[in-house]
């Protein structure tokens, strides 16, 4: 019996066309007719099952994956409505389950009509072009058609990011220079059936990697995932009846647009602009602006990209579908964060990308690195949204940015069990800072900007996987901006290479080595920024042997102390992947939250306390935020104290200057040549 699918438009493979695909389909038939079916309550509880069910899912990927990205859970699942738009997903990596629709919407479109192929029940997708909706070749979809009685009644899809994917380099690649060069590029395919994987493909997948088991064990991860979310909501389905489940999935999305009408409305009319700044692109060190403005007008918002910089020779770059899904986080986990997600939240979104920017890439382009541009639009974005929200009744839901440029890194080879590895240091980039708040600090630790539910790994964990242990891992010192309302620091750690049998290949991925990515609100400073740093030929391993390890506090304290000898490199926080041996040490420093106010404001007891945690240091303390303390007993002099910070007023007053005065000056900078060459045209014309 063939199933009913619904008829989708031809999928173009172009730019332009994944682009317009993003946005929700027209309602079917049966969709409309039906969207109404349940009451209120019977609805609410109906959405919070298809939450609870992606969150399930999830789990069962987390618990079954073998990588470090799934079982931190730096993944996504979402459902989606028969004709691919998603209504629903699991808290997490939300721009994950967005992307999910474009592979779904093709294979409707491609092999929904094709008897070579078809799609049936039990039916098992695979995809990892970033065309067709992975983020990068790393974010890997696996999805399948939810079918009952013959009937398609919705999809779902499991992604998470995969260590290594068989790029010119091991992990993501900095150099890739082309969409050829980014690895396993598999456009949506069925690579399973009656609920089976096909052997003999899923070990082809895996023979384009590295390391094969890996890759073969994770994506059976993602399918287990997909196939209990297909059993629960063909319970539901069952339950319910198919064309009020088909109903109800659809007004999730219809929902959310007339949610997010009503928020919008509560805001400042206006346009708030932010520019933030990546300081590489890959393959060589250069600057390339982010900008950002946000229109609002009613219910409506215009985000306008003009003045960003071109694509770039090597894999800073991303296609146009994914600025899109970038605005989940934003969006999802902050303005609306009381609102269940679903596509129709973004729907009162107009996108406007000029052509040929770092973020509107060349289908021949190499967007291995993809994230890095897209991360700094999220935080420009916040910041825009936050300007726009910051005198509204949810000020429970702002927050200066998260930071965007903790330095995360792989390891792959041999490891010292005799098994080829790959796996990630995910720990300095899920354990990012969040932004201060407008009433409090940022957390500590608290997770990476594209999805708030993730989590650092457990260390014996790591350990068993790779030839490496932690040497240490503290909360960054002077890493969230400062402010009344500090922003929370990252994840300070390094690694040993351990047991090594051979060479291990260990190679970073970050940026924000001059410029820093979250920046503060109304005052705040922004977080820190993260350098790639690594010691080869050290002797860590005879000093703890020994017994004369002295384990640092941070790791500038390890590199100005010179706590082992070794050579010590200083690179880009992305730099080329090196062979490290037994007893070489890569440190990573994780990036704090912007701060929240002027840093005068900050209660001193607040100042000392964090400088008894460690989360600042003395020198902060005492020259930005100016407090007076004796340096044994950290007590606060508090008369000392407040005349420090009223000469620093009135220090600040002499710098000043006109408006006019200051910007004919400011009009006359302009950074080195050598740092404008892949920038495009300075200053230029920014929306």
């Amino acid at each position: 019996m063939s199933t009913q699918l619904v008829a989708l438009p031809e999928f173009n493979t172009n730019i332009d066309d994944l682009f317009e695909r993003m946005d929700p389909e027209p309602q079917t038939s049966v969709e409309e007719q039906f969207a109404n079916s349940m009451t209120d309550i019977e609805f609410s509880i109906f959405r919070h099952k298809l939450a609870t069910i992606a969150t399930e899912g999830k789990e069962v990927m987390a618990k079954l994956g073998v990588s470090s990205a799934l079982r931190s859970e730096d993944s996504g699942t979402g459902i989606y409505t028969a004709c691919g738009d998603m209504s629903s997903a699991a808290a997490g990596v939300y721009y994950h389950a967005l992307s999910g629709q474009l592979p779904i919407k093709y294979s409707l479109s491609k092999w929904g009509t094709d008897d070579s192929v078809r799609i049936e029940d039990g039916d098992i997708f695979f995809s990892t072009d970033p065309m067709y909706g992975a983020t990068h070749t790393p974010d890997q979809i696996a999805f399948m058609p939810v079918i009952v009685d013959g009937t398609l009644v919705g999809w779902v899809s499991a992604v998470a990011h995969q260590a290594e994917v068989g790029a010119i380099e091991p992990g993501l690649s900095a150099l890739a220079s082309n969409a050829w060069s980014d690895g396993i590029r598999l456009l949506p395919q069925k690579i399973g059936a009656n609920f089976e994987l096909r052997e003999d493909l899923v070990q082809s997948i895996g023979n384009m990697t590295r390391v094969p088991d890996e890759q073969i064990l994770d994506i059976k991860a993602r399918v287990a995932g997909c196939t209990r979310m297909v059993r629960r909501l063909k319970e539901l389905a069952t339950e319910t009846g198919l064309a009020e489940f088909v109903g109800a999935v659809r007004r999730c999305v219809d929902d959310g647009r007339v949610q997010v009408r009503r928020r919008l409305k509560e805001f400042n009319d206006g346009t708030y602009r932010c520019t933030v700044f990546i300081d590489g692109v890959g393959g060589d060190k250069g600057l390339q602006r982010i900008h950002c403005a946000i229109t609002k007008k009613g219910d409506q918002l215009t985000v306008n990209l003009e003045g960003t910089s071109p694509q770039s020779p090597w894999s800073f770059n991303a296609y146009s579908s994914m600025p899109v899904t970038t605005l989940a986080n934003p969006f999802f986990s902050y303005l609306l964060s009381d609102v269940p997600p679903s596509v129709g939240l973004l729907d009162q979104i107009e996108m406007k990308i000029p052509d040929g920017t770092c973020l509107s890439a060349s289908a021949d382009a190499s967007v291995s690195c993809s994230l890095w541009p897209t991360f700094l639009l999220q935080a420009a974005a916040h910041c825009c949204t936050m300007k726009m929200a910051f005198d509204s009744e949810h000020k429970d839901k702002l927050s200066a940015t998260q930071s965007a440029n903790s330095v995360g890194g792989f390891g792959v080879g041999v490891n010292q069990h005799g098994m080829m590895a790959a796996d990630l240091y995910v720990d300095p980039v899920n354990g990012n800072g969040g932004g201060a708040r407008p009433d409090g600090d940022g957390v500590d630790v608290f997770a990476g900007i594209w999805g708030n539910f993730m989590d650092t790994n457990d260390a014996e964990q790591l350990e068993i996987r790779g030839p490496y242990y932690k040497l240490y891992s503290r909360i960054t010192r002077d890493g969230g901006g400062f402010g009344k309302f500090r922003g929370g620091s990252g994840l300070d750690t390094a690694y040993v290479a351990h047991k090594v049998p051979g060479a291990l290949s260990h190679g970073t991925m970050g940026f924000g080595s001059r410029f820093p990515t979250a920046p503060g609100m109304f005052g705040g400073y922004a977080g820190n920024t993260t350098p790639g740093a690594y010691i080869l030929g050290s002797n860590v391993t005879e000093l703890m042997r020994a017994g004369q390890w002295n384990a640092p506090a941070s790791t500038g304290e390890l590199v100005d102390q010179h706590l082992c000898e070794g050579d010590y490199k200083f690179d880009y926080a992305t730099y080329p992947a090196v062979d490290v041996e037994d007893g070489d040490v890569w440190m990573m420093v994780g990036a704090g939250g912007g701060g929240w106010g002027d840093a005068l404001e900050r209660d001193p007891q607040q100042v000392v306390e964090d400088l008894r945690a460690g989360v600042i240091s003395e020198y902060s303390a005492s020259e930005i935020y100016k407090v007076a303390f004796d340096a044994e007993s950290l007590v606060v002099d508090a008369e000392a104290t407040e005349a420090q910070r009223a000469e620093a007023r009135i220090e600040r007053k002499a710098a000043g200057k006109p408006y006019g005065e200051f910007m004919k000056e400011w009009e006359q900078k302009r950074p080195p040549e050598d740092a404008l060459k892949y920038f495009g045209e300075f200053p230029g014309v920014v929306a």
